[in-house]
């Protein structure tokens, strides 16, 4: 490796330096020469790197404080995202129970129109009944036929009577405490 004269490496720092303030958007106040340098101009510019690095160097701490302050804001917001889906889920499940109950509200409410109706039948049913009962208290009807309507009776009697003296002995006997007998049937091997 050859020797480098102090002046060469100052240029070359220079030149980087130059060549990263134009990227950066900063250019060294210091003009640089290509002749030789003092000692005070390279103090001075040696002043002014080290300020320019300390300004980085800040800027840098502020970059990662800023980063710092997002990644924590970024950590809250998920958590907070996390939570709110959790109560999106519980709304979702309260929502469906809502829903379920309003059914069965529904039917039961359906149920009780359907009695009232028949409450109102009934009440109708039962004041017709009662009217009824009165017209029957009004006009007492002898429980006893009149004289055509025993004749009838005694009519249609003795016709069932003569019926059924004709049909007597084709009978079954009375006492059904006795067994029948294949004899009493008719009936032979």
């Amino acid at each position: 490796m050859t020797k480098k004269e102090l002046s060469d490496l100052i240029r070359e720092e220079a030149k980087n330096n130059s060549e990263n303030a134009s990227q950066t958007g900063q250019m060294p106040t210091v003009p640089i020469n290509r002749t030789r340098m003092t000692k005070a101009q390279l103090d001075e510019l040696i002043t002014e790197l080290n300020q320019a690095l300390q300004q980085e160097q800040k800027q840098v701490n502020s970059l990662q404080n800023q980063v710092k302050t997002l990644e924590t804001e970024i950590k809250d917001e998920r958590e907070l995202s996390r939570r709110l889906q959790n109560e999106l889920k519980d709304a979702e499940d309260y929502q469906s129970q809502l829903n379920e109950q309003k059914q069965l509200v529904e039917k039961l409410y359906t149920q009780l129109q359907q009695k009232e109706e028949l409450a109102v039948e009934l009440a109708e049913k039962n004041e017709l009944i009662a009217s009824l009962q009165a017209k029957l208290q009004e006009e007492p009807k002898p429980l006893v036929p009149t004289a055509p309507a025993r004749q009838e009776l005694q009519v249609k009697e003795t016709a069932l009577t003569r019926q059924a003296k004709e049909l007597e002995p084709f009978a079954a006997p009375a006492s059904a405490s006795k067994p029948l007998t294949n004899e009493d049937i008719g009936w032979f091997d």
